[in-house]
């Protein structure tokens, strides 16, 4: 093979590469199936923690996505973090679309797949792309207090995410795991605007 043709099968696996490969600019790691939900997991000491406790959000707290989170029962510290990484890392907070560039069946802030979840009674295409409710399905559907093995890498006790991602390191690996699930999460942790840390009333 010369080196002209050797380059020309080189451009066109990277072309494949791009056009199949998710983008990194938004990690593809949202529920992928129903085995990602397990209520019979969830903890009932956690819960019953939760009815303890009241918690507001400061009143210099002006970020929206963590007052959309926070109203959709997301309203613990480490609670609310998490979520609010986890959102940022999907869709950088975005309700996107079919028309996003980045578009591979998924919708909304949460980036709830379609072909895995769109029979579900709570399921609509309208509810989707509405932060609000979207939120609300998540914290009802998707995650319970003390709940394991939930679809987005990081599973939730105690008020503390840790990470979860199995199945991702067996689709994906240990580097591209990091760099789509992990790594963007961490990133997402830090950029959390600590002033609107919930506060116990």
């Amino acid at each position: 093979m010369t080196t002209k043709n050797r380059i020309g099968v080189i451009a066109v696996a990277i072309s494949l590469l791009a056009m199949f490969t998710p983008s990194m600019a938004y990690a593809k790691s949202a529920p992928l199936a129903e085995s990602a939900v397990n209520p019979a997991t969830a903890d009932s000491l956690e819960r019953a923690a939760t009815k303890e406790k009241e918690w507001t959000l400061p009143s210099n707290c002006d970020d929206k996505q963590a007052k959309i989170l926070f109203e959709a029962g997301f309203n613990r510290p480490g609670m609310l973090r998490g979520a609010w990484a986890i959102t940022w890392r999907e869709s950088k907070h975005q309700s996107l679309d079919e028309s996003s560039r980045y578009f591979t069946g998924a919708l909304g802030t949460w980036q709830i797949q379609t072909s895995a979840w769109s029979g579900r009674s709570w399921w609509s295409r309208d509810n989707m792309l509405d932060k609000e409710k979207q939120s609300e399905i998540v914290r009802k559907h998707f995650l319970n207090d003390g709940m394991h093995n939930w679809g987005y890498g990081y599973s939730f006790k105690n008020d503390s995410w840790y990470e979860d991602a199995g199945m991702y390191y067996s689709l994906w690996g240990s580097g591209l795991t990091y760099a789509w699930v992990i790594q963007p999460f961490n990133t997402g942790w830090s950029l959390f605007p600590k002033k609107c840390t919930p506060e116990k009333i």
